[in-house]
């Protein structure tokens, strides 16, 4: 992988505070009231459930992920932007007020508790990065960062978490943990969900994932590179990952790692948006 990939793609340890304090100052400036995720009333601890960029160029994003996704973007406040996809919400884009200029892609994953999740993150060897609070209409979140250094956000949700389904075309799709030691992050992340540990052979790597009965809920691997920061990353489901990376660049974004046999049946692209936040296009056919 190349050194833009390895600057890039994830946010180093030391810029994380920078990016939990920006998001700090965005939450006590103007809280959004967001929808309710589901009314199920049922909870998936483990399940990933939202995503949110951070980013500190809005405008460009929008316009990047609509053009890309066909996302449309509804402002609900000063500083926040929700998309939907094909009229459901998927994400929210976040305003980052910083020097820094850090864009990343934040999963939130499902816990029966956020208080109990980051105390139990901290005696784990993780860290809480943004304490828990309450969020309009969405629920209780918490921003932690594991202990090799991949943050991510807990959520218990107001009403319930989505129900499992087929995932849509240009929704996301799937979600894991690229680290050094995936080994490591098995034990921490089920401590905080209950979730089972499994493995299988993709690609002729062994992949190690987390599942709620026989539904998995995220994986973790070994990262392509010792440079590339520890961090989540997310993929979405498109109907064709040449020609989706094909149109990144005409908008701003950059293609790390373009589809090729060699990369799951070439049916996988590894990009950046216009700020740098990294994720994964693929195609998936069930």
């Amino acid at each position: 992988m190349s050194r833009r990939v390895r600057s890039r793609f994830g946010l180093p340890r030391l810029l994380l505070p920078v990016l939990a304090a920006c998001l700090l100052a965005a939450c006590s400036a103007t809280l959004p009231t967001l929808p309710p995720l589901a009314d199920s009333g049922v909870e998936h601890p483990g399940k990933i459930v939202w995503h949110d960029l951070v980013t500190p160029d809005p405008g460009r994003a929008r316009a990047f992920y609509g053009a890309l996704l066909g996302w449309t973007l509804e402002q609900l406040s000063n500083g926040y932007w929700l998309a939907r996809n094909d009229g459901i919400a998927v994400a929210g884009i976040a305003a980052l007020n910083s020097s820094q200029g850090l864009a990343h892609w934040l999963a939130h994953m499902s816990v029966p508790d956020v208080d109990a999740a980051a105390e139990l993150a901290k005696s784990n060897g993780g860290e809480i990065l943004l304490k828990p609070f309450d969020l309009p209409g969405r629920g209780r979140v918490a921003v932690l960062r594991d202990p090799q250094g991949a943050a991510f956000a807990v959520l218990r949700t107001r009403g319930g978490d989505p129900v499992d389904g087929e995932p849509l075309l240009n929704g996301w799709l799937w979600n894991e943990i690229w680290t050094l030691a995936p080994e490591l992050g098995v034990p921490f992340y089920q401590s905080l969900t209950g979730l089972r540990s499994d493995r299988r052979q993709v690609d002729g790597i062994d992949y190690r994932y987390l599942a709620e009965g026989q539904t998995p809920r995220f994986g973790l691997i070994e990262k392509p590179n010792r440079g590339l920061a520890n961090t989540w990353v997310s993929y979405v489901r498109v109907d064709d990952a040449r020609v989706a990376a094909a149109t990144v660049p005409a908008l701003g974004g950059k293609v790390m790692v373009g589809p090729r046999p060699t990369l799951r049946d070439s049916t996988v692209a590894i990009i950046t948006d216009p700020n740098g936040a990294g994720l994964v296009l693929q195609e998936w056919n069930p």
